[in-house]
């Protein structure tokens, strides 16, 4: 098996093809992805397109809309709204001839604001030591077993990928924070994995400061409403401090 979450298969017209390797398994079943693997590389595919040295995304949005499959799948990107200062892209992951997943980003043009620099969290230590292993003891799959994990006494997670996501490529910032991102449902879970099911639909990303480093921070919390619907926020970090948020919708359900 490729050491990557996808091999490059070329091109196919408009869009870019890949083959989603076994080390993109999700822990809710063999036959389907992680949410992180398609969110990042619909964000590749948008980060990629048209890119200038003078702009960098601020948000990503991830809807899937249904399992996205192992084997070949393929991507396109474009400009949904031009702008010099503020674009729009959008982008599509298709599989067996159906867009499982599609995605969108604020792109803007990055000026200099370093005197008025300010979050509302503090920034954390990264860990020394790994994280238990009984943290993730009944989180396992293709996925799970690519990331190296770390732990604090908040319960913040700290992770990184083992893997390129495409093999041959060198991860841009906000592809290595959102190869990890939807992470946040699982470091938040409220419900055991055993009795119950709770899968995101989405995964909503702002990021207020470009990552730095290969370590990534995650904080995270669930609500879980009467009627069979949740939400996850979270708080993302890098080893100089918080770089931005996530949010979720979670479809609630009894095994």
């Amino acid at each position: 098996m490729t050491d990557a979450y996808f091999e490059p298969r070329g091109t196919d017209a408009e869009w870019e093809v890949f083959h989603a390797t076994d080390h993109t398994v999700s822990a809710w079943g063999p036959d389907l992805q992680h949410g992180s693997p398609p969110a990042a590389i619909l964000t590749r595919a948008m980060d990629r397109h048209e890119r200038t040295e003078s702009t960098r995304i601020a948000r990503v949005t991830v809807d899937l809309l249904g399992a996205v499959p192992l084997g070949e799948v393929r991507t396109r990107a474009r400009v949904s709204r031009p702008g010099r200062r503020v674009q729009l892209l959008e982008a599509e992951l298709e599989a067996g001839g159906r867009v499982v997943a599609r995605g969108s980003a604020w792109r803007m043009l990055i000026g200099d604001t370093a005197d008025v620099e300010q979050t509302a969290e503090p920034a954390l230590r990264l860990p020394d030591e790994d994280l238990d292993s009984t943290f993730f003891d009944r989180w396992t799959s293709g996925y799970i077993d690519s990331l190296e994990l770390r732990g604090d006494r908040d319960g913040v997670v700290w992770v990184r990928t083992r893997l390129p996501l495409v093999a041959g490529e060198e991860m841009t910032p906000v592809e290595r924070v959102m190869s990890v991102a939807d992470i946040a449902n699982g470091v938040g879970a409220v419900l055991g994995p055993e009795q119950w099911r709770f899968l995101n639909t989405d995964l909503v990303t702002h990021l207020h400061r470009r990552p730095e480093g290969e370590w990534i921070g995650v904080a995270a919390d669930a609500s879980i409403g009467p009627d069979g619907v949740g939400a996850t926020a979270g708080t993302l970090y890098d080893e100089r401090g918080p770089i931005g948020h996530t949010l979720q919708a979670l479809l609630v359900e009894r095994v």
